[in-house]
């Protein structure tokens, strides 16, 4: 849902590559970019996979010479009524998601952003994972260990000008999802389109500070 908002926000400032585990899913994104007159393709790969992701690094470089940004969307969510033993098979089920994928991306790009004039690294967190509780035990803990390691990133972007950023939403909310359900209360949620607007903020701020941790749900 995400991309779709970030997609469209960034329609017509790059040629935007969008990647999916469903292809049809990314490429659902990407004509929408299209027919608003950008430049995008879709792709599938596995970001769970690190030889996978460098391969399609690879195949980025050889067919545009650079990458610019890499936008972290993925994630996926799960809860329970408390900390018990469904907890630990929730963290089982979400460390793809939620942790591999940044690590994959993270190590697979970072001499690539760093070549790039202003290379930026953004994943999107919950502000959530700041204030744990027992029925999320498993998704906030992977949310705060995904930013450890995006901050740990920004470390390794230290005198050059690439910079890795943390946005957060306690969640995100689109028209799709207000007009599927009218009677909820999406007061605390992020519309899709000021994520992408945050991002194309990002991309565009050459005084963004490294490590950046931006809470939308404060704008």
């Amino acid at each position: 849902m995400g991309g779709r908002g970030v997609a469209g926000a960034l329609t017509g400032t790059a040629h935007l590559l969008i990647v999916d585990r469903d292809v049809d899913f990314a490429q659902q994104a990407a004509d929408r970019v299209t027919a608003a007159g950008g430049s995008a393709e879709a792709t599938a790969v596995n970001l769970t996979d690190l030889t996978a992701v460098t391969a399609f690094r690879d195949h980025i470089l050889a067919q545009h010479g650079r990458v610019d940004a890499v936008i972290h969307l993925v994630g996926g969510w799960a809860g329970s009524t408390t900390l018990d033993a469904e907890t630990i098979q929730q963290w089982d089920q979400l460390l793809p998601g939620v942790v591999t994928t940044v690590q994959t991306t993270t190590v697979a790009f970072r001499e690539t952003l760093l070549a790039a004039p202003h290379g930026r690294y953004c994943m999107v967190t919950s502000t959530s994972a700041r204030t744990p509780k027992a029925g999320t035990a498993a998704y906030t803990s992977l949310k705060a260990a995904a930013e450890t390691w995006v901050a740990a990133l920004g470390d390794a972007f230290a005198g050059s000008n690439a910079r890795s950023c943390i946005l957060a939403v306690l969640a995100l909310v689109d028209d799709r999802m207000r007009s599927a359900q009218p009677d909820t209360d999406f007061s605390n949620h992020t519309d899709t389109a000021d994520l992408g607007k945050a991002v194309r903020e990002i991309l565009t701020d050459e005084e963004l500070a490294n490590g950046a941790y931006l809470d939308l749900t404060r704008r």
